[in-house]
C-alpha cells in the first residue's frame, strides 16, 4: 500500500469521525429531571377523631389535590373557588352551619385549598367548624 493511499485512508478515518462528533452533538440530550418531595403531615378531624399521617409527597400540589389524594371528599367549585362540603361521608350541615376549614401549621387558612401549594414540613387539619351570621 502506498503512503499515498494511507494518508487518504486516514484522511477519510479524521473526516469521518469528526462528522459523526458533530452530528452527536445536534442530537437532543434527555434531560433527567429528579422528581422533588416534600414531607407533609395531613391531620383531618371527624367527629373527634383525627386521623394523622405524615406523607412523601411531590412538590407542587395543592392542600386540595392532597386531600383528595387520601380522602373520599365531595367539592363545590373548582381550583381556587373549589370547597369542601364532605370528606370521608361527613358533611357539614347548613342546617347547623357547618363548614370544612383548613388550618396550616396551626393557623386558620387565607386561601382556598385549590390555591394553597404545599410547603415541605408543612402541618394541613382539616375540621368542621361553625359560622354565625
Amino acid at each position: 500500500m502506498s503512503k499515498k493511499n494511507i494518508l487518504i485512508g486516514a484522511f477519510i478515518c479524521i473526516a469521518c469521525f469528526t462528522a459523526l462528533l458533530q452530528y452527536k452533538q445536534t442530537l437532543p440530550t434527555k434531560q433527567i429531571r429528579e422528581v422533588q418531595t416534600i414531607l407533609i403531615t395531613q391531620i383531618v378531624s371527624i367527629d373527634g377523631k383525627k386521623t394523622h399521617a405524615p406523607i412523601h409527597i411531590k412538590k407542587g400540589l395543592t392542600a386540595l389535590q392532597l386531600l383528595s389524594s387520601n380522602h373520599k371528599v365531595i367539592i363545590k367549585g373548582e381550583k381556587e373557588n373549589a370547597y369542601i362540603t364532605s370528606i370521608d361521608g361527613r358533611s357539614a350541615s347548613s342546617e347547623s352551619k357547618e363548614f370544612w376549614s383548613f388550618y396550616i401549621n396551626g393557623k386558620q387558612s387565607p386561601v382556598g385549598a385549590g390555591s394553597y401549594f404545599l410547603k415541605n414540613n408543612d402541618t394541613i387539619e382539616w375540621k368542621i367548624e361553625t359560622y354565625s351570621l
